[in-house]
C-alpha cells in the first residue's frame, strides 16, 4: 500500500523570528525553524509522503534542541558535557543530544580544548586558583583529563608564586585578630583549598614576613583578647590547674607560651 501524499498549500511567518507554520492540503500540520523550511524545500506546491513528514519533524525536533543549545553556548563559553546536561535536564533523549553536541563542535561553537586553555589563562590573571583548582573546576565542567593536563602546562610556577605573592598579605591581614601561628595556619589553608602548591605557599608566607615587619603591638592585643576570655571561662579554677588550662587554651590558638606567662604574670 502507498504512503498518501500530501501537497504543501501554505507557509506563513511565526511571529518568532525565524519560525514558520505548514499547511498540507488546506490544514495546518507543523511549525519548523527556517533552516528546516529550506532543507526539505517546504514551500507551495512540495508534496511529501508519511515518511518524510515523520523525518521533518524529527529534525525539526533536532533543530529545536540545536537552537536551544546554541542560544545556551554562545551566552558564555561552554563544555560539551554542559551543553549535554542541559539538553538532558530539558528531556532530550541522548541520541538527539549526541546529535546536537557534534554539530555545534563542527560549527567551532563548543571546543572543550579552547575552552581549557581560556580558563587556565583566565585563573592565572585573576590569581585567585591555584594549578589543582583550576584541574577541579575544569573536572567539573567535564573536560577530559588530558586535554586539562595539556592546559595546565601554561600554569608555570613562576605564575603561582606571582599569584601567592599577591594574596598572602591580604590573606593575613584578614586574619590579624589570630595569633601568630593561626593566622599564618588559616592562610595556607586557603590557599591549599584553592590549589595552590603547599610548599610554594609556605615559601610565599615565609617571603612576606621577611619583608614586612610583624606587628608586636597586633599579637599582644590578640593575646590579651583571647586570654581574658579564657580565663573568663575558667574562672572556677584556682592556682595552677588555672594557669595549666588557660595556657592550653592559648596554645591551642598558637599563642607562645613565653608571653602566655608574660600575660599570666602581669594579671597576678
Amino acid at each position: 500500500m502507498e504512503d498518501t501524499m500530501q501537497t504543501v498549500t501554505k507557509v506563513t511567518r511565526q511571529r518568532r523570528k525565524g519560525r514558520y507554520n505548514v499547511y498540507l492540503d488546506d490544514e495546518y500540520a507543523f511549525a519548523v525553524d527556517e533552516k528546516i523550511l529550506i532543507s526539505y524545500n517546504l514551500f507551495k506546491g512540495t508534496t511529501l509522503d508519511e515518511t518524510a513528514i515523520d523525518e521533518i519533524k524529527t529534525a525539526e525536533f533536532s533543530q529545536k534542541a540545536y537552537t536551544k543549545a546554541l542560544l545556551y553556548a554562545t551566552g558564555q563559553m561552554r563544555t560539551s558535557q554542559q551543553v549535554s546536561r542541559k539538553l538532558k535536564d530539558q528531556g532530550y533523549d541522548w541520541a538527539t543530544i549526541k546529535d546536537v553536541v557534534q554539530r555545534l563542535q563542527n560549527d567551532h561553537v563548543l571546543d572543550d580544548e579552547t575552552y581549557a586553555e581560556t580558563y587556565v589563562d583566565q585563573a592565572k590573571t585573576a590569581g585567585k586558583l591555584g594549578p589543582r583548582g583550576v584541574k577541579f573546576k575544569l573536572q567539573q565542567a567535564g573536560i577530559d583529563q588530558f586535554v586539562i593536563e595539556d592546559a595546565l602546562v601554561a600554569y608555570t610556577i613562576d605564575d603561582q608564586i606571582d599569584a601567592l605573592t599577591e594574596r598572602v598579605g591580604a590573606l593575613l591581614e584578614k586574619n590579624a585578630r589570630h595569633s601568630k601561628f593561626l593566622a599564618e595556619q588559616k592562610t595556607q589553608q586557603k590557599l591549599l583549598q584553592q590549589g595552590f602548591n603547599q610548599h610554594l605557599i609556605q615559601q610565599a608566607i615565609s617571603e612576606y614576613r621577611e619583608n614586612e615587619a610583624f606587628d608586636t603591638d597586633q599579637e599582644w592585643e590578640n593575646l590579651d583578647r583571647d586570654a581574658t576570655i579564657a580565663a573568663d571561662r575558667y574562672a572556677s579554677f584556682t592556682g595552677w590547674e588555672f594557669k595549666t588550662k588557660v595556657k592550653a587554651a592559648m596554645y591551642r590558638k598558637g599563642y607562645n607560651l613565653n608571653l602566655v606567662d608574660q600575660w599570666l604574670k602581669q594579671r597576678d
